[in-house]
């Protein structure tokens, strides 16, 4: 039989994966583009409460801009009563990997990122934002207070 081949990088992903908290299980869904199991790992921030405050569902409500996200993250972050969490996804078993991509390719190609249109009491805004594993870090996201970005984070979360 011939051994499973992975890219070094993606072996790399999952062994950090591997040795991070999973702090939420559930379904992403954009309607006609995806929907699939997925698992959330913290980046930054404080992530205490969003294992109970994000919906067992995360419906995707549309597109937004990036300026518009990051005009937004920049206010935010010179608030004292708000904060910045990041979180990753990442498909929760390879069968799932199709349809990720399939909607991190939908944001990716529009050069758009995601707007969740089912937020909880804690998560005023929650965005996604198509990263490849070879996309630097945005500097409006940085410096990370967490975990960070070990490889790839391919799709992190909003307030993201």
């Amino acid at each position: 039989s011939i051994p499973e081949m992975r890219s070094p990088q993606e072996g790399d992903t999952s062994l950090f994966l591997s040795r991070q908290n999973t702090i939420w299980k559930g379904f992403i869904n954009m309607q006609t583009v995806a929907k699939f199991v997925t698992k959330a790992y913290p980046v930054s921030g404080s992530v205490d409460y969003l294992s109970e405050d994000l919906p067992d569902t995360i419906h995707i409500g549309g597109r937004i801009s990036p300026k518009t996200v990051w005009d937004y993250v920049g206010k935010l972050k010179s608030s004292l009563s708000k904060e910045l969490s990041l979180i990753r996804f990442h498909p929760a078993t390879e069968e799932e990997e199709v349809a990720y991509i399939s909607l991190y390719s939908y944001f990716s190609s529009r050069g758009r990122f995601g707007v969740v249109a089912n937020n909880n009491r804690h998560v005023k805004d929650l965005y996604l934002i198509p990263l490849s594993a070879k996309d630097p870090v945005p500097s409006k996201l940085l410096p990370f207070d967490g975990p960070g970005k070990k490889q790839a984070c391919t799709f992190g979360k909003g307030k993201r």
